[in-house]
């Protein structure tokens, strides 16, 4: 199996603490020689326990980081177009979760599942860059994929239902406080909030990051563009919209689809179900683990799987060949950390990341 010095920009954050703790787990094409943690001066010097050794997380530095052989950036996009074109000149496959380059013409935004064939030598030798895409795109385009493949699709209406964490730990830490202060019976209008628009405690809001020019937000924006560079459709019809909901962890979708052909039910469940990472979830299923999910799955029981979980399947009669459903997805796991820790190991399986290191 290959060894590789991984390293992990923003160690401290959500997304890098929760990849931190998937590495601790083999993967089917390489396992973790050596663990590199970055993050900002503040927690510089601090110690975290990685499979037994003790571990100093780092100011970053190009000194430091040029020794590992790939890095994940999930870290400020700004961070990201500093250090990765320096260290992808250097023949360093850098996976990055921040905005910064998915829209690079010569980046490809993978999720492995669906699109795994970009991650090839022709696609990284030259620049070994893959952006891994919002934590809304990835479970609806694995969604999609399937139902596009066998049944086309001519138009998709998603609105999303996007927990605190997508802001990060202090998103997590607004909630908290803002419910406390309630219970405590305080005015949770009284202290305006400096992460979210407006009070999230009990409340939802259809705003995640600014609102641009033509009236969408920048993440529906995103959910947009990115579904139709993953899907290589720049006219794929898609309109989005998101909403902030007072959740920890998990995004959850409401996603209603018109379809070219006509269909039953049962083939869209066959064709979601036998995709991979996609469990269905209506009552029906033997599996005696989903069963106990009952109808449908909530953000919060999807927390710390990594799995898309759909359910609510049904005919939407709206369009002549209408489907609706609901997907839930941890945002932090499948939604950003295992989708760029999928993408180093798709790359070790098919010796891109061999290739890319013998520059």
């Amino acid at each position: 199996m290959l060894e590789l010095t991984i390293g992990i920009v923003g160690a401290t954050g959500v997304v890098g603490q929760t990849a931190l703790e998937l590495l601790h787990d083999d993967f089917p094409g390489f396992k973790v020689k050596d663990l590199k943690l970055y993050a900002s001066k503040s927690s510089a010097g601090k110690k975290v326990t990685f499979k037994n050794k003790k571990i100093t997380i780092e100011e970053i530095t190009l000194k430091s980081i040029i020794e590992c052989d790939a890095v994940l950036f999930a870290s400020d996009a700004s961070i990201s177009a500093e250090y990765i074109p320096k260290l992808a000149e250097k023949g360093i496959l850098c996976i990055d979760k921040s905005s910064a380059f998915r829209t690079h013409p010569d980046v490809p935004l993978v999720v492995p599942e669906v699109n795994g064939e970009m991650l090839t030598e022709s696609f990284l030798k030259k620049f070994p860059v893959v952006a891994s895409p919002n934590c809304c795109t990835i479970p609806l385009v694995m969604v999609l994929k399937p139902i596009l493949e066998n049944f086309g699709i001519k138009k998709v209406i998603v609105s999303t239902y996007q927990s605190v964490s997508g802001a990060g730990k202090p998103g997590i830490d607004t909630l908290l406080d803002e419910a406390k202060n309630f219970f405590n019976q305080q005015d949770l209008t009284s202290t305006p909030s400096t992460v979210f628009p407006k009070s999230i405690a009990f409340n939802v809001f259809p705003y995640v990051a600014g609102i641009l020019d033509n009236g969408d937000t920048d993440e529906e924006a995103k959910i947009i563009a990115e579904t139709q560079k993953i899907l290589s459709n720049k006219k794929f019809p898609i309109a989005a919209t998101s909403v902030r909901v007072p959740t920890l962890v998990g995004h959850g979708e409401s996603v209603t689809l018109e379809l070219e052909k006509a269909f039953n039910l049962s083939e869209i469940k066959e064709k979601l179900q036998n995709f991979p990472g996609i469990l269905v979830v209506d009552g029906t299923n033997n599996d005696e683990e989903l069963q106990d999910y009952g109808q449908f799955v909530t953000p919060r029981e999807c927390h710390g799987k990594d799995e898309v979980f759909v359910s609510r399947l049904r005919k939407a009669t709206v369009f002549e060949n209408g489907l609706s459903l609901w997907l839930v997805c941890d945002n932090l796991r499948k939604g950003a950390a295992l989708n760029a820790i999928q993408v180093i190991n798709t790359c070790a399986i098919n010796g891109t990341i061999q290739a890319i290191l013998q520059k």
